[in-house]
């Protein structure tokens, strides 16, 4: 008999693998951020269907396999992140596509998951109104949140080809294997 792990959490993202399994990725109180592999979650009489949207809150219970985390569970499923606007909903996307990227493993870590509810109940919470500040969540810098009042003007990660976000120029593959002499004969022929 494998022991149960049930603890409160928040789903940061999923995706499809295979016909009807689903792997998501959870921030919970007790284990951290836990990879979990949900058998049958796509089908239609799936119990677990609704309860593994991104941003969902609720009470999830895991059973450690052999080389992975299943889901076998979940309950009290809260989706008070998903009904706010379309402005929220994307910061709080891109909140929890940072924290896929930064927190790695799976470590017990209540703070991080206190600071974490906390700051998506602000974020989902937050009315926005043109010229009000901006608030970010607690813990986390308003540039990396995409909630402070430089977001816009430089981002954290520039794109090439966005304003302020040019990559170093580097002389082209053909520069460097023609020698100097040649390539000033060359741009004179082009006149």
């Amino acid at each position: 008999m494998h022991e149960k792990y049930i603890t409160e959490g928040i789903v940061l993202g999923k995706r499809g693998v295979g016909e009807a399994n689903t792997l998501v990725f959870i921030l919970t109180e007790l284990q951290g951020l836990v990879r979990a592999k949900a058998t049958s979650a796509r089908r239609e009489a799936s119990k677990l269907r609704y309860g593994l949207e991104p941003l969902s809150r609720g009470r999830y219970t895991f059973v450690r396999g052999k080389s992975e985390w299943r889901l076998t569970g979940a309950d009290e499923v809260s989706r008070e992140y998903i009904s706010t606007t379309t402005a929220q909903r994307k910061r709080l996307g891109q909140v929890s596509r940072l924290l896929l990227r930064l927190v790695q493993g799976q470590e017990h870590t209540p703070e991080l998951y206190k600071t974490v509810r906390e700051g998506f109940m602000t974020l989902a919470h937050t009315e926005q109104r043109a010229g009000a500040a901006h608030v970010g969540a607690p813990g986390l810098p308003a540039r990396v949140a995409g909630t402070g009042p430089l977001c816009r003007e430089r981002p954290v990660f520039p794109r090439a080809g966005a304003p302020g976000g040019r990559l170093p120029q580097t002389p082209d593959k053909a520069d460097k294997r023609v020698p100097p002499s040649h390539r000033v004969v060359d741009e004179k022929r082009s006149l």
